[in-house]
């Protein structure tokens, strides 16, 4: 994945990039129609090639890694509510409630909450190591 970034910002040895959304359409709105807006995304990521604010910079990324942690922050919530939910459903089932299926939905709330927070702690493990997914290449 290969992308051109604007340097916003620069401090303590990292920079702020900011990065244009590729839309789904291919940002060709003319054959579309559909009006969208692909808002700009901001990553900070380590100054290794000196670049300055203003810069135009070439971010790459393996596409591999990026679909890993793509899976991770999606799948790791989605699979915890159907588990909640599930689980839900055959505990309050078993305690014989007539209503158990909003409360199951409840609990899948929960166990999805609990997904976010295995997502944030899993993310800060990925931040603490010393190999970027992304990084700058060269200045445009």
């Amino acid at each position: 994945m290969d992308q051109v970034g604007f340097v916003r910002k620069v401090s303590n040895g990292k920079v702020e990039v900011e990065v244009r959304r590729i839309s789904a359409c291919g940002d060709n709105c003319k054959s579309c129609g559909g009006s969208c807006h692909a808002p700009n995304h901001v990553v900070i990521l380590p100054n290794n090639i000196d670049a300055k604010v203003g810069d135009l910079v070439e971010i790459k990324g393996e596409t591999k890694n990026i679909l890993k942690y793509t899976m991770v922050v999606y799948m790791i919530p989605f699979t915890m509510l159907i588990l909640g939910i599930l689980i839900g459903m055959k505990t309050f089932k078993n305690l014989e409630i007539s209503n158990y299926e909003p409360l199951s939905f409840l609990i899948g709330l929960v166990f999805m909450a609990l997904g976010y927070f295995i997502v944030k702690t899993i993310d800060k493990k990925i931040g603490k190591k010393e190999e970027d997914i992304i990084r700058m290449t060269r200045i445009i």
